[in-house]
Formats: structure tokens, sequence, C-alpha cells
């Protein structure tokens, strides 16, 4: 009996051996199979393919601007490296080339409004002068044409801005405080921000902008242009979160006016919205009327409520668009609710000043 049960201790012990080690093998197999399959999946969410795709498009650019001096300033050290009334400073920041010709968009507070001297540098490290082809300051954009007819320059696929959706993954390229080509990541936090001018309608973004990522390029994950970094919000002066980019297409939109004329020519329709109204009932409220604008010539009336606009909702977005987007001589169908009444008015855009 002794025997037999020593036996059966021996081969419980051994069934329960083989089973801890069973037991052990499949824990640490599954461990490093969950940690290669975990690896796997991290390179299937890395950027760095998109980050290739538009790196190359994105440049440096070195601006010499002449900034007026203080009426207080003295002039006892005035030299040959500054003009009478007038000091140079060398602006930091940011482009991306749009076409293999060297068509480049930036800020325009990166080049100034009397740019001397503007110096391109690609991430490649090659150095090229360019000119100013075209400023906007109601965006605040600008084209830049690099002054070489020999070389093809990369250039970056632009998406669709109006597609971009709150929470998307977006991706920051530019030059920060001069350091260098640099990326950080973030998502779209809002879209159709306004601020500090009639035309904004700015991408917000939480990922990181600093000075000198101003005119640098906003992409998406697969490395196409959506905006141009532009602003921050920021009581430090550095990064906090609140980023705003111009939309590739608002951008678009007035590309080939600054190639062409050197400006923007929009249009203009003579009439303001109620904001108080909008808020708090989202109705697009007219408030006031240009005595002889185009509003005023179409027919419209303080306190119509737009119904329509070019056969679409009226929201404050379109109206945005509509607004923006109208050229000179453009004809926009607003219809509007009067008393009781649905009217529709043909108003004809004039030109802005």
């Amino acid at each position: 009996m002794r025997k037999i049960s020593s036996l059966s201790k021996y081969a419980v012990y051994s069934l329960l051996g083989v089973f801890l080690g069973f037991l052990v093998s499949v824990l640490f197999l599954n461990k490093e199979a969950i940690y290669i399959e975990g690896n796997t999946n991290f390179a299937e969410a890395s950027y760095n393919s998109a980050v290739e795709k538009a790196a190359p498009a994105v440049v440096n650019i070195y601006s010499d601007q002449i900034v007026s001096k203080s009426p207080l300033s003295s002039t006892r050290y005035s030299s040959i490296f500054s003009r009478l009334g007038s000091n140079i400073k060398t602006s930091l920041g940011s482009g991306v080339i749009l076409s293999p010709e060297g068509y480049i968009l930036t800020n325009q507070h990166v080049i100034g409004e009397q740019a001397l001297r503007v110096t391109i540098e690609l991430s490649n490290a090659s150095k090229y002068k360019a000119q100013v082809i075209g400023i906007d300051k109601g965006t605040d954009l600008a084209v830049l044409k690099i002054l070489d007819e020999e070389v093809l320059f990369p250039s970056i696929e632009i998406a669709d801005s109006d597609e971009v959706r709150i929470g998307d993954i977006v991706l920051a390229i530019g030059n920060p405080y001069g350091l260098g080509q640099s990326v950080s990541m973030g998502i779209i936090s809002a879209t159709g921000r306004e601020f500090d001018n009639p035309y904004s309608n700015y991408l917000q973004t939480d990922a990181s902008i600093n000075r000198g990522n101003s005119g640098g390029a906003l992409i998406d994950t697969k490395g196409r242009l959506v905006g141009i970094n532009t602003l921050i919000r920021s009581s430090s002066g550095g990064s906090e979160g609140v980023g705003l980019a111009i939309p590739s297409t608002n951008a678009l939109q007035i590309i080939g006016d600054l190639i062409q004329f050197g400006e923007v020519r929009r249009g203009w329709l003579g009439f303001s919205i109620d904001r108080l109204s909008l808020i708090r009932t989202g109705m697009l409220l007219i408030s006031e009327v240009s005595e002889n604008g185009p509003a005023h010539k179409g027919g419209l009336r303080v306190n119509d409520v737009l119904s329509s606009i070019n056969s679409e909702t009226p929201t404050y977005e379109n109206l945005y668009k509509t607004f923006a987007r109208s050229k000179p001589n453009e004809e926009i169908t607003l219809r509007v609710v009067r008393g009781s009444e649905e009217i529709e008015f043909l108003i004809i855009a004039g030109e802005a000043n």
C-alpha cells in the first residue's frame, strides 16, 4: 500500500509539474506573441510614410524685412546696414511648395510687407533665393516663387479640407524656433474657428505649433495638405494646445489671384448679420444693408431673414463660404423671409476695397 501510495504521489507530482510547465510556457509564449503583435500594430500606426511623402515639400523661410524705427530711436549708430528711419530684421518661418516650378505658399506675416531678401531652405539643406509673387493681408497668405528655372522641386498633394472632421489625426511640419524641420502630432479640435478677421475660418488643432511653424504644413495621415499653420492662442507665447491653421480649400481659392494679379480680388455683398440673433436662434437676420451696395440694389432690407443661400441651407458657414469665395460680378441667389412672405433675390457681387 505504501508503495502504491508513493507511486501515486510521484504520478501526481509529475502531472502537476507538467501542468505548471505547460502553463508557464503558454503564458510566456502568449506574452511574446502579444508583444510582437503589439509591435506590428505600432508599426502600422506609425505616420512615417505620411511624413516622408510631405516633408520634402515643406521649406524653411528666412526673410529680411524693413521695419520702421520708433520715433524715439537713436540714429547715433545708423550704418550702411540700416536705412534712414528703418531697421532690418530677419523673420523666420516655414512654407509649402505647391508645384514643381517652385511656387510656395506661406503666411504673409512670415515675409512682412517689405521683404528685401527671401531665402528658401529645403529639407535637404539646399538654399535658393525667392521672390514675392503676391500677398493677401485678409487671410495672412503669401505666394513666393523660387528663382531657379533649372530645378523641379518636390510638391505637396493637397486634400479637400472641407472633408476634415473633428477628431481626425493631423501632423504639423515646420521649423519651430529655427531648430530645423520638426513634426508634431495632434487631432482636429474644431473647424470653422473665427479669429481677428472676417475671412477667418480656421481649423483648430492641438498639434504642437510654435514660433517658426507659421506657414508650415498641417497634413493628414496620408501626407496630404489640409491646412497652413498660422496662429496659436497662448498666454505664454509657446504652444498650449490651441493652434489655428488656414484650411487648404480656402487657400486654393486665393492662390490663383495671387499668382495672376499679385492680390486677391474679392466680391462684396454689402450686408451684415445680427450676431446676437445668430447665437440665440441660429437665424441669419440681416442687421445692416449698405446704401447703394449690391444687397441694397438687389432688394434686401434690414430684418429680412435668410432662408437659403444659392439653394443651400442658410447656415453661417455657408454664408461665410459664399462671402469669402465670391468674385466681383458673380451672381448670388438669396431667399429671405420678410413678414409672412418668402422672396428670392439675385445679388450681383461688387468689388471689395
